[in-house]
């Protein structure tokens, strides 16, 4: 009798916890800046929208678009960019220079991929309030990147650079 309600408790158990969908809106933030400079921001909202920023070194951009959540991965694909609508802030630096920020600032060089019937740009991997990216080229799963800081790896000699985990944590819900 005790083994068949633990049994049942167990299935039970078992059945609920895989039929759960995850809660994968609100912000996330890169849990440092990479190569000390660059760093990630995605909010992802309910609609299957998101707003996309990544900012570092005399960078900065901001992009919107579609996801879509397929067995634990994230898939991230940009909307394309509306030149006839779009007023653009233009500067003229120097006598020949011309740049374009807001074209700068809107625009992507990630090509579109497809994997599962599915077009994307960035995919991640949702992990508990985590996404780890994967590699744009190998599409390999990203586990650490390279940190700068202002101490030593070891107390008074090594570099001051070092591989730490990287993902982008969840800060909002």
């Amino acid at each position: 009798m005790k083994l068949k309600i633990i049994l049942v408790i167990y299935f039970s158990t078992f059945l609920i916890s895989c039929s759960l969908n995850r809660n994968v809106d609100g912000k996330y933030r890169s849990n440092f800046a990479d190569l000390g400079f660059f760093i990630t921001e995605i909010e992802l909202k309910p609609n299957n929208t998101f707003h996309y920023e990544s900012s570092g070194d005399l960078q900065h951009i901001e992009l919107n678009g579609n996801y879509t959540i397929l067995n634990d991965k994230l898939y991230l694909r940009f909307e394309k960019e509306d030149n006839e609508t779009e007023k653009r802030a233009v500067k003229i630096i120097g006598k020949d220079t011309i740049v374009d920020f807001e074209k700068l600032n809107n625009s992507h060089n990630y090509k579109l991929k497809k994997e599962n019937e599915i077009e994307y740009h960035l995919k991640y991997k949702i992990s508990k309030n985590k996404l780890q990216v994967y590699n744009i080229e190998t599409g390999k799963l990203v586990r650490k990147g390279k940190k700068y800081s202002n101490r030593r790896k070891y107390l008074i000699f090594g570099p001051k650079n070092y591989m730490k985990k990287s993902y982008l944590k969840k800060i909002t819900e």
